[in-house]
């Protein structure tokens, strides 16, 4: 039996708040209630990416996918005043923040970033993203992994 049937995963991404979940009896995401079979109000073009504190994305907008080389300041939380008050301004680089330098076009700019979740660990976070940005990054970081590739075999 060396042929075994691959199970499907119970860990699945709900279609509504992207939140990695082992669905409830009868299709129901444990993280925002929402039926995870009915994609009523679900936008296919919307998927959520997860991004790297120190990546660098192609010149779209994260949001819907047009050129632009404005880029906007994003963080997952602000320093509480307390902390301020208590330990004073300190520099991004001293605090445990993840700043991601995304491309934001003019008309997006009224839009509220979409926070998924933070990886503080791994400095990242999961932000919803227009699919077709999502691919040229993917698309970017493949590009870059094949650069570094050659590069670390260049040295032999």
């Amino acid at each position: 039996m060396s042929d075994m049937e691959e199970k499907p995963s119970l860990i699945i991404e709900c279609p509504h708040c992207h939140t990695h979940v082992i669905p409830m009896a009868n299709n129901i995401c444990p993280s925002c209630r929402e039926d995870m079979l009915d994609m009523q109000g679900v936008d296919p073009n919307r998927v959520a990416l997860a991004v790297h504190e120190s990546e660098e994305f192609p010149s779209f907008c994260y949001s819907c996918n047009t050129y632009t080389e404005r880029l906007i300041r994003v963080t997952p939380d602000k320093e509480s005043d307390v902390e301020t008050l208590l330990f004073g301004q300190r520099p991004p680089e001293s605090t445990t923040n993840i700043i991601v330098y995304l491309p934001e076009c003019e008309l997006c700019s009224e839009l509220e970033v979409e926070l998924v979740e933070v990886d503080y660990e791994h400095q990242t976070m999961k932000i919803m993203v227009h699919r077709g940005f999502q691919e040229r990054v993917l698309q970017l970081r493949e590009a870059q992994s094949k650069l570094d590739d050659e590069n670390s075999d260049g040295g032999l």
